[in-house]
């Protein structure tokens, strides 16, 4: 599918397409952005290239004169039946990363909506996220809702 992202004859146009096994080093790269997380890509590109081919990991990227310029994902957790999710299963979106000279365009808007699309057509009807303030105004636009119930505890040194 060719999506315009500027009007017609103002700049580029972009496709979609579907994250494959291959692309686990890009998806990596969004996982880990930061510099500070450079040392974590390996790791985390043999952590997801397995649950692509599997689908545990749904992922789509947008695509420009053979380049990514965006790219979102949703992991499937085996999380258990609850009274929301009697099915148990939830999609944990992750990975969304737009290039930056192109933000604002709709285009992680569209890829998380379609990776929570194709979710749903496997059954999944729950979804959760970790968003930057910046990343807020996106996934309330798709329906999300800030969830203060929750903790977290960390260990933070090997036992």
């Amino acid at each position: 599918m060719v999506i315009p992202i500027a009007a017609a004859g103002q700049g580029p146009v972009w496709t979609v397409r579907r994250a494959l096994p291959s692309d686990a080093e890009q998806i990596a790269a969004h996982a880990c952005y930061r510099e500070e997380d450079a040392a974590r890509r390996a790791g985390y590109a043999e952590w997801v290239r397995p649950r692509i081919g599997s689908r545990r990991y749904i992922g789509f990227f947008a695509m420009h004169e053979g380049r990514v310029i965006g790219g979102a994902g949703v992991v499937l957790l085996d999380w258990g039946p609850t009274r929301a999710n009697p099915a148990g299963q939830m999609g944990r979106v992750a990975n969304v990363l737009t290039d930056a000279a192109l933000r604002g365009r709709g285009i992680a808007t569209d890829l998380v909506a379609r990776a929570m699309a194709a979710c749903e057509a496997l059954g999944v009807r729950e979804f959760n996220l970790g968003a930057t303030p910046e990343g807020k105004g996106l996934y309330r636009s798709l329906g999300f809702v800030e969830y203060p119930a929750e903790m977290r505890r960390r260990v933070t040194a090997a036992p």
